[in-house]
């Protein structure tokens, strides 16, 4: 009996490695190079075992294999290619989107109903649907509309660090808590002021969604690089709680406008106007939705979806890129000045008010911004996958329906090949002649490119700048010795984010 029970396990374990390796020749059989891949976990392992972040494994990939314009891996068993050269991902993200239309997150309805929802991992028709749908809650003159909401917000953050300055401040958290109240006011509509209440609700769900423990973060990681084993084991992104919760706040807040016919200006509002089926008009443009417009149902779940994106991809990338930018900043007190010197001759010409134009002309702003996002990318690696078969131009590779493919961008934007000195921490280089000249806008890919570029950029931008200006302003930028400098990246989260908190000092100009 054990011995025929020792002869089954050892039958099932041969029969698990050839069906986790089965695929693992599909490369080299097409004459493309590609990486060692181990049983089950492919060539993730170090990733899916959280000892380097996702970004770190595919940038190592990416400068082992450099010169290539591609190189092949497996997801698990799936093969994936690693995509290196800026021509061919011209061609993936723009000019032939139409092969490469889909993200690629296979988040399954049944197990996470409501990250399956949002727009950032829908795909195919269903994802043109809802992207046709949610573009006109985008628009200028919307994104125009709300600015003196996340002003207000930004305003109360430069009160804030007033009373809190020469000392360490732990500007990752300060910053989130920030964001937490722009999004709290801009997407739902709420006064949360947790820069004041750090314990209010809405901020300690909001810090759940990322308090990632090695389980979280090794479900997560599944979710996305391994979906067949996400789907076998039933992992979701966030926690039940944490999906109740939002899903019982948007319904409350839903119910509550309907019922007292109060109306705001944030994307809530926009969000039951798209269920009701039409846009109010603003700045002359007609947003009338009609069947021609798009044929997408809004339902309540799909309000709750969009708005969890929108909280998600505003409060923490947002964060986690300004506390980059004001670790670099620390470090570097002539960017601090020159940023000073645009914010004080733009608010010159417009009287001293700071309006919506006046911030779009703070132009030294938007570079300290694009070059935090460039050495330190939220989505440090974009994901597309092949909707129909695809020949790679000037080879003999085709990519079949289904194919995985990674562009390494945080990899791509740190490379001196495409940006010089790619360490050091230079907002000039995003200035509109040296852009124009070294053609670095194909290869800065910070919020993506092509028809799936990141739908929020306007307000994101709108919200950074503005954080930027409460801080740099009225304050001089200091190092802490409690920081720690290159930041170590944390293998648990999905966005690039520093494992240990960014610490720096303030102190307020005299004038």
């Amino acid at each position: 009996m054990v011995a025929f029970t020792v002869a089954l396990v050892v039958i099932l374990i041969l029969l698990v490695y050839k069906i986790s390796i089965r695929n693992h020749g599909y490369w080299r059989s097409r004459g493309v190079e590609s990486v060692d891949a181990l049983p089950i976990v492919g060539s993730l392992w170090s990733a899916l075992s959280l000892q380097e972040h996702m970004s770190e494994l595919f940038s190592r990939l990416y400068y082992e294999h450099k010169g290539k314009r591609f190189v092949g891996y497996y997801q698990g068993n799936t093969p994936g290619l690693l995509v290196m050269d800026p021509e061919l991902i011209r061609s993936i993200v723009i000019s032939d989107f139409s092969h490469f239309v889909d993200h690629g997150f296979e988040v399954d309805p049944h197990n996470d109903p409501m990250q399956s929802r949002n727009l950032v991992n829908m795909s195919g028709q269903q994802w043109k649907e809802m992207r046709t749908t949610l573009s006109p809650t985008f628009t200028s003159g919307r994104i125009k509309a709300m600015f003196p909401l996340v002003y207000e917000c930004a305003d109360n953050f430069e009160k804030y660090l007033r009373c809190h300055q020469n000392q360490d401040l732990d500007i990752k958290d300060l910053l989130a808590r920030f964001t937490t109240d722009v999004i709290g006011s801009c997407v739902f509509g709420l006064s949360v002021n947790s820069l004041e209440n750090p314990n209010d609700t809405f901020r300690v769900m909001g810090k759940k969604m990322f308090d990632v423990d090695f389980i979280q973060g090794f479900k997560i990681t599944c979710i996305f690089f391994l979906p067949s084993v996400a789907r076998l084991f039933r992992f979701s992104i966030f926690s039940q709680e944490l999906n109740n919760f939002f899903r019982n706040l948007v319904k409350d807040i839903i119910e509550k406008r309907l019922q007292s016919g109060n109306t705001r200006k944030d994307f809530m509002q926009l969000l039951i106007q798209l269920k009701k089926g039409q846009l109010s008009s603003i700045d002359g443009e007609s947003q009338e939705m009609n069947g021609s417009a798009s044929t997408v149902q809004f339902t309540d779940d799909d309000i709750v979806a969009q708005a969890v994106v929108f909280f998600v991809g505003g409060f923490e990338t947002s964060a986690t890129s300004l506390s980059f930018a004001m670790m670099e900043i620390a470090r570097n007190p002539e960017v601090q000045q020159k940023a000073r010197d645009n914010i004080e001759e733009v608010l010159k010409r417009h009287g001293g008010e700071l309006t919506y134009q006046a911030i779009q002309e703070m132009t030294y702003l938007d570079n300290i911004l694009q070059e935090a996002l460039r050495m330190y990318p939220p989505f440090a690696n974009l994901t597309r996958v092949c909707t129909k078969n695809y020949n790679i131009p000037r080879t003999k590779v085709f990519l079949e329906k289904g194919t995985l493919l990674v562009i390494p961008n945080r990899a791509i934007q740190n490379d001196p090949e495409h940006f010089e000195d790619p360490q050091k921490f230079n907002p000039d280089r995003f200035n509109d002649d040296c852009v124009d000249k070294n053609n670095k806008s194909i290869m800065f890919l910070a919020f993506g490119d092509g028809p799936r570029q990141c739908i929020g950029m306007r307000f994101a931008k709108l919200q950074s700048k503005l954080g930027l200006f409460a801080i740099l302003r009225h304050f001089e930028v200091l190092e802490s010795p409690k920081s720690v400098y290159p930041p170590v990246i944390d293998p648990k989260q999905f966005v690039l984010a520093a494992k240990d908190n960014i610490y720096i000092q303030l102190r307020e100009i005299q004038k």
